[in-house]
């Protein structure tokens, strides 16, 4: 459980570290960075695997190729979403991405969805309008709304395809799967460099862009991901799902302790909703997995 609380912590600061990282450093750069690192940390780690990562990535290079794209795109909008909204926002829009995961499997995969998941759905998805429209349904009906928001929830859809996406990739070590993952998203990743060096907004981080960069690369991405694995391997994949939840929670106390950030109603009502159609959704899906394969190694990636 230590592990599991670590890894969504991490996972919650990522939206506080996105925020802080406005006009420490671009974007699209503090994209690349992480995923660059990252990379030559997991390369350095596992060298002496690289034949079984060369055996994994030719037995599926298409899941990879696809999945990384799709990895560092939701990376590029999720910081440049945290120029134009607040963690808060950043960290309860991220709670639909499960939500939407589940959606997807009813239209691309034909899976029946639950009475529970529909109505975990419908909760979950009425928390992100009310999120979107700050609580104000004029906004919503005249379609003004955040754009931060609206970028965000792009991300959401991408990262939610990269995790549909995982049903094709071919079975093998998790850590391995994160190291081609993060080779080919840092790769993706210079379309973001490309675009910021054309408009000449790309900018090198200062200090504290540094520390951001150090802490989104080993955190959120590294250990979180490394806790998760583990804690999935120790307990199974159906409750280590449901942990997700405490991502937006904690991206929420984060952003009001260290940012100081207002949290109002429209919060208060959003969060509620968002994690409880979370939970609602999962739960069918987690007694399952759970009771079918008790012991699976799968994470998040």
């Amino acid at each position: 459980m230590v592990l599991l609380t670590l890894a969504t912590l991490f996972w919650g600061g990522n939206a506080v570290a996105g925020r802080f990282a406005v006009g420490h450093i671009s974007p699209f750069l503090l994209t690349h960075l992480r995923w660059f690192i990252l990379s030559v940390i997991l390369l350095l780690f596992f060298r002496r695997r690289l034949t079984e990562a060369k055996e994994l990535f030719c037995a599926g290079w298409k899941s990879f190729v696809i999945g990384g794209a799709a990895l560092g795109a939701f990376n590029m909008f999720f910081y440049i979403a945290a120029h134009h909204t607040t963690a808060i926002n950043l960290g309860i829009l991220q709670g639909s991405i499960p939500i939407i995961v589940i959606a997807g499997s009813y239209i691309f995969f034909k899976e029946r969805i639950r009475s529970l998941q529909f109505w975990g759905i419908l909760i979950g998805l009425t928390g992100v309008v009310v999120l979107a429209s700050g609580g104000q349904w004029e906004r919503f009906v005249g379609i003004d709304l955040n754009i931060g928001d609206l970028y965000m929830l792009i991300g959401c859809v991408l990262f939610a395809g990269y995790t549909l996406g995982l049903r094709k990739r071919p079975d093998g070590d998790e850590i391995i799967g994160l190291m081609l993952f993060s080779i080919t998203a840092q790769i993706v990743t210079f379309s973001g460099l490309a675009y910021e060096l054309s408009t000449e907004t790309l900018f090198w981080p200062s200090i504290e862009g540094w520390w951001v960069v150090f802490f989104v690369t080993v955190f959120p991405s590294f250990l979180a991901h490394l806790f998760y694995i583990r804690a999935v391997q120790l307990i199974g994949v159906g409750i280590s799902g449901l942990f997700t939840n405490l991502v937006p929670i904690f991206a929420s106390l984060l952003a009001i302790t260290i940012l100081s950030e207002q949290f109002g109603f429209f919060h208060a009502a959003s969060l509620v909703l968002v994690v409880s159609g979370l939970w609602l959704a999962q739960r069918p899906m987690a007694k399952k997995n759970h009771r079918d394969n008790p012991s699976s190694s799968k994470g998040m990636t």
